[in-house]
């Protein structure tokens, strides 16, 4: 199951496609997600916490509200194979919560941007989950997201 893409980025700024109109990043839910409760061991996955959080993604849909997915870096993360196992993580979490529309897209943790993995992150979400917006933070701007 694809869902549309409901958003859009333009100049740095984010927009509902339904209507053109910007959308105010202070109103989509932050959804911090833990690496370590996804991921309880090396590729075994925390079904009963991601069917939970599908449930809660589920309650924003129905309230026609948005999320950005914020995944926490709780585990060692210095090394491209666990770069690998911490994206794999949270695309399987996608494949987990497909049908949420609430979703508007995930921020890409800092440690993932400094090991130069941020394409691999997105490239591999997108192939099954077109419609996320990826976000991260400006360091230069003082801003919270900027859209990728």
């Amino acid at each position: 199951m694809k869902l549309e893409k409901l958003f859009y980025v333009k100049e740095n700024k984010l927009y509902r496609i339904s209507d053109d109109k910007t959308v105010d990043l202070s109103s989509l839910e932050k959804v911090l997600i833990k690496w370590s409760e996804v991921e309880l061991e090396d590729e075994l996955y925390n079904e009963e916490f991601l069917a939970e959080l599908r449930n809660k993604l589920k309650q924003l849909d129905e309230s026609n509200r948005f999320a950005i997915l914020i995944p926490v870096v709780d585990k060692e993360l210095k090394t491209e194979e666990q770069a690998e196992l911490f994206t794999n993580a949270f695309n399987h979490t996608a494949r987990r919560i497909k049908d949420c529309v609430s979703v508007a897209g995930f921020f890409i943790p800092e440690e993932i941007q400094e090991m130069n993995y941020t394409q691999s992150f997105t490239e591999t979400l997108a192939v099954k989950h077109e419609q996320y917006v990826y976000f991260t933070d400006d360091k230069n701007t003082g801003s919270d997201f900027v859209m990728i």
